[in-house]
């Protein structure tokens, strides 16, 4: 099958539709083992150049959204939704509208099914109060810090590069 991008599934007995607000317990957790998230799109199929299974979506995890501007995309986010319900929340509406926002886009993988648990959606009602109960878990800083580091390493093998002629071996 090829791959396909889908924007409205029924996983887990609930039905998931882009540009809305879920919670779930997910297994695979990085950082965040509860993440509230605004869904993008489910992937699945075979990836055409690489021959791999494709088994995951994409959202917002609202975790790392730094604090600063949380609340303030959630309310614009929300006043989008409530004008058009059945608007796509995409990687390039992401780029365009939201750059600030771009590192808080994670992948989830939906099979195994044992990964995701406990989902559910968040009515539009509720989401403020919900973005509020974040507040805690900030790993906004933690992608960033990660960020500059490679950015560094990343320049300090171009500098040895325009040196020697040759980037230095991975170790």
């Amino acid at each position: 099958m090829a791959l396909r991008r889908i924007y409205k599934k029924r996983f887990k007995g609930v039905t998931w539709k882009s540009g809305h607000f879920y919670d779930f317990k997910y297994q695979a957790y990085e950082n965040d083992p509860k993440p509230t998230v605004i869904f993008m799109y489910f992937f699945q199929g075979t990836h055409q150049h690489t021959g791999r299974q494709w088994r995951f979506f994409q959202a917002i995890n609202l975790s790392y959204v730094p604090r600063a501007i949380r609340r303030r995309f959630v309310r614009d986010w929300s006043a989008q939704m409530t004008k058009r319900p059945d608007v796509k929340f995409t990687w390039m509406k992401v780029k365009s509208r939201y750059p600030q926002i771009q590192n808080a886009v994670r992948r989830y993988f939906y099979d195994p099914a044992y990964y995701i648990s406990g989902a559910k959606e968040i009515p539009m009602d509720d989401v403020e109060t919900i973005v509020v109960s974040t507040w805690s878990k900030d790993f906004s800083r933690k992608v960033k810090n990660v960020f500059l580091s490679k950015l560094k390493r990343i320049r300090k093998n171009v500098a040895q590069f325009k040196r020697t002629g040759k980037f230095p071996r991975r170790r």
